[in-house]
This record gives C-alpha cells, sequence and structure tokens, in this order.
C-alpha cells in the first residue's frame, strides 16, 4: 500500500494527540513534513559536517553508496541542454549532477585555474572534431570548452517536490482531504515512515516501531 499524505497526516495527528502535545492541522502537517523530507535527502547525498554537528543520518553519502542511487531514483532526471555561446543554465530543480555527455562522450570538468591551460594544452586542446569537453561549474551555470558546442545532456538528482495536504471546506468550516489538490511523496513507504519519524522526533512525539503497522491494521479493519 502506497502512503498517501493524508494516511501520513492522520497517523501523525494521531501520535500527536496520543502524547498531549496538541494539534497540527494539514499545512502545518505538511511544512514540518517538508523540512524534514529536505534534511533526510540531504543525509542521503552526504554531507561535509561530522554526526556531531547535528547529522542524524548515515556517514556514506550518495557516490559512496549505489544503494541511494536507487533511492533517489525517483528523483533522477535525465535532460538536454541547449548552450549558447558555451554557456547554460542549470536546471532549477538540480541538486546533484551524476553526468554530463556531449555527443555521448563524457564532460571533464575543470577548476577555474585550469581554464587557460587547458585552452593552451597542444594535446588535449578543446575540441569537437577530437571530441575533447570541459566545463566549469558556476552556481548556476555551466561553462563549456570549446564554446561553439550547443547542446549537452544531463542526469541529475533533483529536489524533491513539497507533499501539500491539499483540502476542501465542509459546511461546519472545517478541512476536508482533498487528494485533487494534495501532492503526494514521491519515496518509497519505507522512506515515508523513516520521515514521518523523524519529524514527530523532532516535534517530541514518542512512538514505537510497531505504531505504523497497528496503525495501517486498524484503518484496514474499521476504514478510520
Amino acid at each position: 500500500m502506497a502512503f498517501s499524505i493524508d494516511y501520513l497526516y492522520q497517523f501523525s495527528l494521531k501520535l500527536i494527540r496520543k502524547n498531549q502535545s496538541g494539534s497540527i492541522n494539514g499545512t502545518e502537517f505538511a511544512m514540518f513534513w517538508n523540512d524534514q523530507q529536505a534534511a533526510y535527502t540531504s543525509d542521503l547525498l552526504g554531507r561535509f559536517q561530522p554526526r556531531s554537528n547535528g547529522k542524524t543520518g548515515n556517514n556514506t553519502g550518495l557516490i559512496l553508496n549505489e544503494t541511494i542511487v536507487t533511492k533517489l531514483a525517483a528523483f533522477t532526471k535525465p535532460v538536454t541542454l541547449t548552450i549558447a555561446s558555451g554557456v547554460v543554465d542549470k536546471p532549477l530543480d538540480l541538486i546533484y549532477r551524476l553526468a554530463l555527455r556531449i555527443n555521448d562522450k563524457d564532460v571533464s570538468f575543470i577548476n577555474h585555474g585550469q581554464i587557460a591551460s587547458v585552452k593552451g594544452s597542444v594535446i588535449d586542446a578543446p575540441s569537437v572534431a577530437n571530441n575533447k569537453y570541459y566545463a566549469v561549474e558556476y552556481e548556476d551555470y555551466y561553462s563549456f570548452l570549446p564554446t561553439t558546442v550547443t547542446s549537452a545532456s544531463l542526469d541529475y538528482i533533483a529536489y524533491p517536490e513539497n507533499v501539500v495536504w491539499g483540502y476542501i471546506t465542509d459546511a461546519n468550516g472545517q478541512q476536508v482531504y482533498n487528494s485533487g489538490t494534495s501532492v503526494q511523496s514521491k519515496w518509497d513507504d519505507i522512506t515515508n515512515q523513516e520521515i514521518t519519524k523523524r519529524m514527530l522526533q523532532n516535534m517530541g512525539v514518542s512512538l514505537k516501531d510497531k505504531d505504523f503497522e497497528n496503525f495501517g491494521s486498524k484503518t484496514i479493519i474499521t476504514g478510520d
């Protein structure tokens, strides 16, 4: 069963009330959940800070663990970049570059101090004829050598889209879940549980590993 955003909200709401921690509406839930989704994504990709600086995930990072690449598959995108005068903007939702190719050949990334030496190289100068392509990365764009290239293929990890608990208002002014205006999580259910668990723990709500299972069983039996 794929967990809908409403399922995750109702589960969280039940535990919050059970712990006498007040209550939250659907909009607040989505805000707190998205905050932990961003933190979880950062943990998967790998942080530079040591665990003592508040990192709660593993110390592996994307490039050290192919399993993480699979977990992030829902957010992996291919795109063709149109290059003008050797420059192209990065996709707005890019969080991690996986591969960059021109004419099915890998683009070599160089640092800013290497630009002059690469341009003047006798052996490995930028060349379309020899399939020698280089790129320099800036904050929001790539600069290519040779500047005559017009397109490149980019594979990248995109920022997970923020979830939204959509609703309509009933005759009593109460918010009622509306799947049509909601944005669902694209994570697998195990990850949805982990993010929800982090969110609740961050709010000071205690829960056990069996809580999700028990809540799901009760929902199936009673429809509540």
